[in-house]
Order: structure tokens, then C-alpha cells, then sequence
């Protein structure tokens, strides 16, 4: 086995581990900005979650079979105007790519949810700019590549935040993970014939594009790519790039729907 295929095979046993442990039976009851909530889980399977949410003694929205656990919940004045969002994490526990999704609520605009984040997080290492991130992983052909965003909650939207100084170190590619993985395959004979060759180009230029180095994506690919017609793959990477970033700043991709 590879120094790479013993990596994934890690990652995989990590994804099982985490998956079987999250579905349990749980009560979980809170109240957030007049509203009472509570969470009900049960071990019975996957999909049986259900939240409801009342106020004064009314149901005003519930939300069931679309999800499995309840992870946690946090409460955070995102938009910095005094008063706190409610963050809440749930996952169906059904699938590698999704960790948990975390659903923002504004009570000052209602009960439901706002929108939803396939692993959202909070990132509030700047307190007077705390932003969410958004982790997706790239490719059932390589466990080990993520990559992820910043959104910022201002003024009732969740629009696409450019990394600045500070962040832009967490969405840069990890260069060191790539040129092992292309050193494994390569010695395996594994380059141009193997699908995940192509996927780890792909990810240099997504994450790079993220940070706004798409020039440092281009030099690694000139230097570092082996297959032939290099010019119709250093296209095919950019509108890659491009494609999906486009996506990514597409706030209606964030906004939560029954259906």
C-alpha cells in the first residue's frame, strides 16, 4: 500500500468512526429571541430529526426528516448590530462529503432558518469581523482535499467575503499534501491514466483562485504537470477555477429552503 492509499484509507476509517457516533437519542431545548426550540434525534435511523420551534405556546416552524443528529448550537452577533444570530449544527450522518450543515437564524426576522452551510463554521478569531466558512471536499477519488470559503452575515445577507491578510493562509492550497500525493502516483505509474491525477490540479487552481493567486497556480502547473496537451489542460483548470468560484459568490446557493 502507498504512502498516499494509506493516507485515504486513514481518512476513510476517520469518516466511519464519525458517522456511526453521531446518530443517538437526544432532547435538546433552548429558547432564542422569544422562540422556544427543541431538537429531537432518535437512533432508530437516519433522516428521523425533527426541530419545532413555538412561540407562546404556538408552532411557528418545524422541521422534519432532513436530518439525523444534533451536533451543537451557538449564539453570535454576526452582523455586529447588538443582537445575536443562532447557529445551529445538525448532520444526516448518510454521507462522507457532509460532516454536518449549520443553519443560521436571525430572530429579528423570524423563526426559520436563513440559510443553510454544507460544514459551516464560525470563524471568530477577529472579533470585530466574525465571518462563516464553508468546507467542501473536492473529489470521492482523493478523501484528503478540501477546500473552503468566507461568507459574511451583514444586513440580512450572506454574501461571499474575500480572504484578507490575516485568512488567506487557510484557503491556500497545501502544496506539501500535493506534491506527495503527485510523487506516489507518478512512482506508481499512476499520472496521466489516473483520474485523481487531474483532481489535484484542479484543487491548486480552486484554492488559489479563493486566495487570489491564480498566478502561483499557474507556475505550479507549468512546472508540475506531466501529461500531454498541456495548453487545453491549463484552460480546462482555470474554467474550472472560475466555474465553481462563480458558484461560491452566488448568494442564492446559501439560502435556506423547505423543499
Amino acid at each position: 500500500m502507498t504512502k498516499l492509499q494509506v493516507k485515504l484509507f486513514l481518512n476513510i476509517v476517520f469518516l466511519i468512526f464519525y458517522l456511526s457516533g453521531t446518530n443517538a437519542d437526544t432532547i435538546v431545548e433552548f429558547r432564542y429571541s422569544g422562540f422556544d426550540f427543541r431538537i429531537d434525534t432518535r437512533s432508530e435511523g437516519f433522516f428521523t430529526g425533527n426541530i419545532t420551534v413555538k412561540e407562546k405556546g404556538n408552532t411557528v416552524f418545524s422541521m422534519d426528516s432532513t436530518f439525523t443528529s444534533y451536533v451543537d448550537h451557538k449564539f453570535i452577533d454576526l452582523d455586529k448590530n447588538g443582537k445575536k444570530e443562532l447557529a445551529l449544527y445538525l448532520t444526516d450522518g448518510a454521507s462522507p462529503y457532509v460532516f454536518h450543515y449549520l443553519y443560521i437564524f436571525d430572530g429579528e426576522k423570524g423563526p426559520k432558518p436563513l440559510f443553510m452551510l454544507l460544514n459551516g463554521e464560525i470563524d471568530s478569531t477577529d472579533k470585530e469581523l466574525p465571518l462563516l466558512t464553508v468546507n467542501s471536499r473536492m473529489s470521492p477519488a482523493v478523501l484528503g482535499l478540501w477546500y473552503n470559503w468566507y461568507l459574511q452575515y451583514k444586513n440580512g445577507r450572506l454574501s461571499y467575503f474575500n480572504p484578507d491578510k490575516k485568512r488567506k493562509q487557510s484557503v491556500r492550497p497545501d502544496y506539501e499534501f500535493v506534491n506527495e500525493a503527485l510523487k506516489d502516483l507518478k512512482e506508481n505509474n499512476q499520472t496521466c491514466d489516473d483520474f485523481a491525477y487531474d483532481v489535484f490540479f484542479e484543487y491548486i487552481f480552486l484554492c488559489s483562485k479563493i486566495a487570489g493567486e491564480e498566478n502561483e497556480a499557474e507556475e505550479y502547473f507549468n512546472k508540475n504537470y506531466l501529461c500531454p496537451e498541456k495548453t487545453a489542460a491549463l484552460k480546462r483548470f482555470k474554467n474550472y477555477a472560475a466555474d465553481n468560484l462563480k458558484w461560491i459568490k452566488d448568494e442564492e446557493n446559501y439560502i435556506y429552503s423547505e423543499y
